[in-house]
């Protein structure tokens, strides 16, 4: 996915956003912790999600160079 992605509809981003945060407010509620714990997992989901972009341009790269 590219930097200057835009959703095709706007609201479908809204509804996104919110539907991951009452996840993530449900998980916090069963958790019984406080909102810094939730901040964190939330914070290491997006890097999981960062490492696997740059897994994946790394990849990109190294099989260009090999067809070099």
């Amino acid at each position: 996915m590219s930097e200057d992605w835009k959703p095709v509809d706007s609201q479908i981003l809204v509804d996104a956003w919110e539907e991951i945060k009452d996840c993530a407010e449900a998980i916090q509620k069963d958790l019984a912790c406080p909102d810094v714990t939730i901040s964190k997992m939330l914070r290491s989901v997006a890097e999981t999600f960062d490492n696997s972009v740059e897994d994946f341009l790394d990849k990109a790269e190294e099989d260009w160079e090999e067809e070099k």
